[in-house]
């Protein structure tokens, strides 16, 4: 019963206004504006030209010709590519150079030959590997029809008409990727969520303050029940605005939290627990300012090595290694493999690491509490 009227007691910040704003306020800014400013390391996007392809074909292999015109009518009606007939007289390779097209196809007895403009290099690529792709349907198609001739009638793909065609195209969706608000509601979320360490690391340090630590010891509570009330209370208050702020990113900025809220929250409720126990460690373990200063020192090298404010993923070297020993990387690594990989192993991990750490540091601060005569 101790332990529950000292947890209401932390959880009366509510009744500060200002307080519960500014809690609510600042992660809810931080997500918008890193989201917006940092958009294009997600969204990227490249500019594509025209792309004209001029081509000559000899007419001497008639199959050729046939599934050319077969591709090409294709090509210019799905992606909006031209294909062009070289004139009588037109040198397509000077014209290659000139600019005027992306690049020249030559068709003869020999296969196809493809010279492509080295200054649009995109474009190029994205020729080359069409070309690559008609070419292997083509072997394929002459090695089915040395097979059965039947299948020199058939259609190399079916279509629409009900054909049926002699191979089967199939496509696999890609996995869900998170944009920039995605991300960030995650980081900007585990990120404010390690600055509650702040909050636990003056809990005890508090009291004594006040002087109201010697009034506590004198009434009818064991340490113990006032060690775990603080506990319990701002862990509540914590895991309340929490669960504000992902609904507001949620609703508000249209952030894809997943399908499995239950393990997220368990994942960021096991984060909220290793925060307040490192606090509440380090205060211990250091007094006054100086364990102030320790934990911001921690939590600012936590946030940028472990994707507060840029991902992870992006960086190699020295950053990439340093990030495995963030405690906000465990989180947000495990958030983002649960939320768009479905892997509820990485988020377990993460949990127990969480867990661990929180039991080692509580451990810590409760043994030095025993010997202190106060708190």
């Amino acid at each position: 019963m101790n332990v529950l009227r000292i947890a209401l007691k932390e959880m009366k910040i509510v009744r500060e206004v200002r307080m519960l704003v500014f809690m609510l306020a600042t992660p809810v800014l931080l997500i918008l504006i890193l989201g917006t400013a940092l958009s294009s390391a997600f969204n990227g996007s490249t500019a594509i030209g025209d792309i004209r392809v001029l081509y000559h074909d000899s007419g001497t292999e008639p199959a050729l010709t046939e599934q050319w015109q077969a591709f090409t009518q294709e090509a210019q009606r799905s992606s909006g590519m031209l294909f062009e007939q070289a004139k009588e007289g037109m040198n397509g390779q000077q014209e290659v150079r000139n600019n005027r097209y992306t690049g020249y196809v030559e068709i003869d007895g020999n296969g196809i030959n493809y010279e492509g403009n080295s200054r649009n290099s995109i474009e190029n690529g994205i020729v080359q590997g069409m070309l690559s792709a008609f070419t292997d349907q083509y072997r394929l198609s002459a090695a089915a029809a040395k097979i059965d001739p039947e299948y020199e009638s058939k259609p190399f793909i079916a279509e629409d008409g009900g054909r049926r065609g002699y191979v089967l195209e199939a496509s696999i969706q890609g996995a869900r990727q998170p944009g920039s608000l995605d991300y960030f509601s995650i980081a900007v979320t585990t990120m404010i969520i390690l600055y509650s360490a702040l909050t636990a690391g003056g809990l005890i340090d508090s009291e004594r303050k006040r002087n109201t630590a010697q009034r506590l010891l004198a009434s009818p509570v064991t340490k113990a029940e006032i060690f775990a009330g603080k506990i319990l209370g701002t862990l509540a208050i914590n895991a309340v605005f929490v669960i504000i702020v992902v609904l507001i990113s949620k609703y508000m900025f249209n952030a894809y939290w997943g399908e499995n809220p239950i393990m997220v929250f368990l994942v960021l409720f096991t984060e909220i627990l290793f925060a307040l126990s490192l606090g509440l460690g380090i205060s211990y373990v250091l007094k006054g300012n100086a364990a102030g200063a320790v934990i911001m020192v921690i939590i600012q090298l936590a946030a940028f090595f472990g994707g507060g404010y840029t991902p992870v993923a992006s960086t190699t070297g020295f950053m990439r290694e340093a990030a495995t020993y963030s405690p906000l990387h465990w989180s947000n690594e495990a958030l983002l493999q649960l939320i768009y990989s479905s892997n509820g192993s990485a988020a377990m991990q993460a949990m127990m690491l969480n867990v661990g750490f929180s039991v080692l540091l509580l451990a810590i601060a409760m043994i030095s509490m025993r010997r202190r005569e106060g708190l």
